[in-house]
């Protein structure tokens, strides 16, 4: 796929307000990623303030084009409109965005601790400052993006970079210095210019799925070996960064490009293609890793199964044998022809059906009926209780309680946003007493955090954001396949969500691609159909 195939708008139609979103965008994905002051201590406060002044740049710099065009009686009347849609016609998705902030504008009204609401200073700065940059972003990119291979492109060698980074540290290699001076344990939880391992496996699950989607979509010789080049330090920086979270996400995004691939010969020749390519490069890290003599920070339990088990030899030769059967095929256009669609979107469906079921059972069987049987490393997985996921069951439950307790209006709207610290600062003492932790600002669950700060109605809101992109996302995509690329991070990153927490690091990605989701969805030109 080129950039000719992937063209979105007449050229007759791009103006300085594209433009400006395709600069934007580019420095998003290269200078706000490997942007660090000093060292990890700077990087949430670094990336706030960064991406504070690039998107309020955005705004001012499009609001001030925009305001031109209407003074100007001379201006054509294809600046004043997008994909022969008016920029003011709104979709679902815009509907939901307008009311996630309305409601989040809302709860900081009602909220005793309305300067924390407002600026999220309690938590994660998630606040309502952040989440307006959010929405007038979210408007200005889904109306005014224009396809530049570039902007992607460079976001494939930015993050290759910080991959290779989280690679080094994760064998305490650390090139810039960002580490220096720190505790063992600081140390063994951080390192790039990410964060903690939470956020690098946040990172990866934008990362990843944009790689992996590039690769089996893309047709450009140059782009995909670039993307398979990206492919490999992603899927070997998600093992560095050693969070279960991660893990989530990750099969997550394996399930949906199935399902999605399994509907196309092409597609799926190419998945196979990319999985064998990923897989294998675990084994280069393994290799990496005994030169090294295996001095590292140590891998997950699901990583150290997917770097050493020598039963993932055996999934790489059955993709590779599998995609090369394929490529072989005499006559391709008999094949895709013939190709067996809804039959293998059944089996997927049914495999991973039954994958739930057992992971379902396990979960209630362990938690619920046998709380005794000692499961070793299974019990992070399947055994819920206050320790569970580094306490995270404690936070949760004790969370969950909380919120119940609200009256009518904060159930509704929660406690203000990002103001979990003050709900569940009465457990502090407990929490200090049997976790060593002396306080937590987030319940480590995006969905619960924004149950208990903005209530009801705005995690309804936020889902509904979500749920609406994802569907329209994969509608267009038999139009246009690059809605493909940018629906898979959304989907990856909301899986990963259910454990992990949000803030201005890695947060802003998963909406700018939200964004790029609902700007494909408002084209009419049919672009590379797949089916």
């Amino acid at each position: 796929m080129n950039e000719k195939q992937m063209k979105i708008e007449s050229k007759s139609n791009y103006n300085m307000r594209n433009s400006i979103v395709s600069y934007y965008l580019l420095l998003m994905f290269t200078v706000f990623e490997l942007f660090l002051s000093n060292q990890y201590v700077h990087a949430r406060t670094d990336k706030f303030i960064l991406f504070i002044v690039l998107t309020s740049l955005l705004i001012v710099s499009v609001g001030i084009i925009s305001l031109s065009y209407v003074l100007d009686k001379n201006a054509p009347i294809e600046h004043r409109v997008v994909e022969h849609k008016p920029i003011f016609s709104f979709s679902v998705t815009d509907y939901a965005f307008f009311l996630f902030f309305l409601f989040a504008v809302i709860t900081t009204l009602v909220s005793e601790y309305k300067l924390d609401s407002l600026t999220g200073g309690a938590g994660r700065d998630n606040g309502l400052v952040l989440l307006a940059l959010y929405t007038a972003m979210y408007f200005i990119v889904s109306r005014f993006y224009y396809y530049k291979e570039y902007v992607l492109a460079f976001f494939l060698v930015a993050g290759c970079i910080i991959s290779g980074l989280a690679i080094l540290h994760f064998f305490y290699i650390d090139p810039l210095g960002i580490m220096t001076g720190y505790s063992d344990n600081i140390v063994n939880d951080f390192g790039t210019t990410i964060g903690n391992k939470n956020t690098i496996a946040s990172y990866m699950c934008i990362f990843l799925p944009v790689c992996l989607m590039m690769f089996i979509t893309y047709k450009s010789r140059n782009m995909m070996i670039l993307s398979a080049v990206a492919l490999c330090f992603a899927y070997c920086g998600l093992l560095s960064a050693g969070s279960n979270s991660g893990y989530i996400g990750f099969f997550a995004m394996l399930f949906f490009m199935m399902l999605i691939c399994v509907k196309s010969a092409r597609l799926f020749r190419k998945f196979m293609l990319a999985l064998a390519i990923m897989f294998f490069s675990g084994k280069v890290l393994r290799v990496f890793s005994f030169f090294l003599n295996d001095k590292s920070k140590g891998f997950e339990a699901i990583g150290k199964k997917l770097v050493y088990g020598n039963e993932v030899f055996l999934i790489i030769i059955i993709c590779a044998v599998i995609s090369l059967l394929m490529y072989k095929a005499k006559d391709k256009k008999d094949l895709e022809s013939i190709w067996p669609k809804n039959i293998l979107t059944a089996i997927v469906l049914i495999l991973g059906s039954l994958v739930l079921i057992v992971c379902g059972y396990m979960f209630y069987k362990y938690t619920f009926i046998d709380t005794t049987t000692d499961i070793g490393s299974l019990s992070q997985y399947f055994r819920f209780d206050d320790r569970w996921g580094t306490h995270r069951g404690f936070m949760w439950i004790n969370g969950v309680k909380d919120f119940l307790n609200f009256d009518a209006v904060h159930i509704l709207f929660g406690s203000g946003c990002d103001t979990f610290y003050h709900v569940f600062e009465p457990h502090f003492a407990e929490l200090s007493d049997r976790f060593n932790n002396s306080s937590t600002d987030c319940i480590h669950s995006e969905y619960l955090n924004y149950l208990v700060t903005q209530g009801i109605l705005g995690l309804s809101a936020y889902l509904g954001i979500i749920v609406t992109t994802i569907y329209r996302a994969l509608k267009t995509s038999k139009e246009n396949i690059l809605s493909l690329v940018f629906v898979m991070p959304v989907i990856t990153y909301a899986a990963q969500s259910i454990v992990n927490i949000y803030q201005p690091i890695t947060t802003p990605f998963f909406f700018i691609f939200i964004a790029l989701c609902e700007c494909l969805s408002r084209k009419s030109n049919p672009v590379n159909k797949i089916n």
